[in-house]
């Protein structure tokens, strides 16, 4: 049986048989075990970036949802460590109130759940997402090193796969108002998806703007009712304070790879124009991943595990007619552009 043919007439990629499943466990044995091997302490003993999203749902409906001492205070009272300066809330108020019932569970034991809940979401992008193979999806997924980043430090970024997937099949189904409200959600990074609604826009496809308006209108609702009335100034002043952008040599975004001030302004200008250029003149799907791509370039706060937003870019790309564009989506989807950028940013001595 032949293990990587065309897919269709494009030429797109599809894996087959138990090659695919090799594939599989190969990046689960070279990526996520190594990951997980090295994080063990951290998985361990819960000190990672879930500690911050379970002070601010341990706070949920006080006046101190973004007041940095009273994160660092819930968090030393319900687990015995502080997150630090770097450590603090930083999501709109409704994700703590979605967490909530976590922040009332034993830290040890919603660390689990949060650990649990997360490869769950990833089992569910690969099960729901539509554009591309299972086997292929489930590879990709595999062999990234932001996912399994974003899986061993605690981060809630695979729950925006799992959005995005519920969306695009909600659309594919014709419920797009549906796949709009669901979309509402990436609010909780929103900084990723900056350049998602001018797609929707380019492509006129008004009834997911009114789902995602709508959910909208929904979350904000619950930002008040979980950070009080003055939620939004608290939440402005956090965002401006340096202590939450630390390491940016690890940005794989403009923020990162360009100097501050006048050429890092110029370089999203720049940008913006180009995304929003091919947009114009690409069909959805290519504009989706364009959108994507753009948005993580775009955004001011971005780590490694953010890169993972990139997973349903590189299977659309991999279903492109253009060779050229095929091979390059195949080699972003291992390791070593990764660890490449790793060696030559990291700080001699950082």
């Amino acid at each position: 049986m032949q293990v990587i043919q065309a897919s269709n007439s494009k030429g797109g990629i599809l894996l087959q048989g138990g090659m695919a499943w090799a594939i599989c466990v190969a990046g689960i044995v070279m990526i996520l075990l190594p990951a997980l091997w090295f994080s063990k302490e951290h998985i361990q003993s819960g000190a990672d970036d879930f500690l911050a999203l379970y002070g601010g749902a341990r706070l949920v409906g006080s006046s101190h949802l973004y007041d940095p001492a009273a994160i660092n205070s819930a968090q030393l009272e319900a687990t015995g460590m502080a997150g630090g300066p770097a450590v603090i809330y930083t999501r709109l108020p409704w994700l703590a109130l979605v967490l909530w019932p976590l922040g009332q569970t034993p830290y040890a034991v919603a660390h689990w759940i949060w650990f649990g809940l997360r490869f769950a979401a990833v089992a569910g992008f690969i099960l729901l997402w539509p554009h591309s193979k299972r086997s292929l999806t489930a590879a990709v997924c595999c062999w990234s090193m932001p996912l399994a980043l974003g899986i061993t430090n605690g981060q809630d970024a695979p729950f925006l796969l799992l959005w995005l997937a519920i969306s695009e099949r909600l659309q594919l189904s014709g419920k797009s108002f549906a796949a709009g409200m669901v979309l509402a959600l990436c609010t909780a990074k929103f900084h990723l998806f900056l350049l998602v609604p001018v797609l929707y826009l380019i492509h006129r496809r008004w009834s997911v703007l009114g789902g995602m308006t709508a959910g909208g209108v929904v979350l904000a609702g619950l930002c008040f009712v979980a950070g009080g009335i003055d939620w939004l100034p608290a939440y402005l002043r956090v965002l401006m304070l340096p202590d939450i952008n630390p390491a940016r040599w690890f940005m794989p975004n403009l923020h990162g790879l360009v100097p501050s001030g006048p050429v890092e302004w110029v370089a999203m200008a720049v940008t913006a124009a180009a995304a929003i250029f091919v947009m114009l003149r690409t069909d959805y799907l290519t504009g989706f991943a364009v959108a994507l791509t753009g948005s993580l370039l775009l955004s001011y706060h971005a780590y490694f595990q953010d890169a993972l937003l990139l997973i349903p870019v590189i299977l659309i790309v991999l279903n492109d007619s253009r060779k050229f564009l095929r091979n390059a989506a195949m080699l972003l989807a291992t390791p070593a552009p990764w660890v490449l950028m790793l060696v030559l940013r990291k700080p001699v001595g950082g």
